[in-house]
């Protein structure tokens, strides 16, 4: 059996029963149990949320280094009060560059390659200003981000966003152009299935693709439940068109769990099915 590695997000601590008279687990011990049991459901690696490695101290980061814990890829990267669209928002030494800066370290010393730039809210275009104008601010943003990424070893990756989340980038041929733009190594873009289904893309929309995607989420339209929790013919049919490029990287099941501890099994087995067997690489 080949195919491509399979990942699953470390959800919030709502998996997690609360610690010893309702104390709250921190965020070491969300990510070391949620990699625990991705690992032991199947996956081959975890992907984890940016906010969760920032909000750790300084001791609690090192010690998350130190046990070598098998997360690859991260999401959510930049919070909403950090704002892109705006004047002066790259320039080093402003908020936004100090961010960036310690989070792609950080995600670096947690052996992170890929860090997905999703962030609807953070990189939201102000009402009244044209499309392409705000799309430069982003630019900017992906330059300064580039810089930082080639002295870590971090890609940073373009996600398109449904509508409902992003009224900057929102179909995967739009992430390509703004990735192409940029034209820096650091500086890709990713396939959403999700998003693909609901701005009305082609399962086999990466077919026709110029340059191909470094990551992969999947996740069940319409209401982002675990892969084949409601049959799962997009994403079959999204798998079978991704077998027919050149893309070996890495896929991740980004969804919502009702019952993490049980749904992370079959939402396992559903992709290990469609993008592992029979798959060649």
């Amino acid at each position: 059996m080949a195919g491509y590695m399979l990942g699953c997000c470390v959800p919030g601590a709502s998996f997690m029963p609360e610690g010893e008279a309702g104390i709250k687990r921190c965020a070491l011990d969300i990510l070391s149990l949620g990699c625990e049991a991705i690992i032991g459901a199947g996956f081959d690696y975890a992907e984890t949320g940016v906010g969760m490695v920032m909000s750790m101290s300084e001791a609690e980061f090192k010690e998350a280094v130190s046990m070598k814990l098998p997360i690859k890829t991260a999401n959510s990267f930049i919070p909403p009060e950090y704002k892109i669209v705006a004047d002066g928002a790259c320039g080093a030494g402003s908020p936004l560059y100090e961010y960036v800066d310690t989070a792609l370290y950080r995600m670096a010393a947690l052996g992170i390659e890929v860090v997905v730039f999703g962030s609807g809210a953070a990189r939201r275009i102000p009402e009244g200003m044209p499309v392409d104008e705000g799309r430069e601010y982003i630019l900017k943003f992906l330059s300064m981000c580039a810089d930082i990424g080639e002295r870590c070893g971090v890609t940073v990756a373009i996600e398109p966003l449904r509508a409902s989340e992003c009224n900057a980038i929102n179909l995967t041929t739009t992430g390509e152009m703004m990735a192409s733009r940029v034209g820096r190594e650091r500086v890709s873009y990713i396939a959403d299935a999700f998003h693909m289904f609901h701005g009305g893309e082609p399962a086999d929309a990466l077919l026709r693709a110029k340059t191909l995607p470094v990551h992969i989420h999947v996740s069940e339209p319409p209401d982002r439940t675990y892969p084949g929790k409601h049959g799962g013919e997009y994403i079959a049919a999204f798998a079978e068109a991704l077998k027919k490029t050149s893309y070996r990287g890495r896929v991740s099941v980004e969804c919502g769990f009702s019952d993490f501890a049980r749904e992370v099994f079959p939402a396992y087995e559903f992709v290990k099915k469609h993008f592992k067997e029979d798959s060649v690489v």
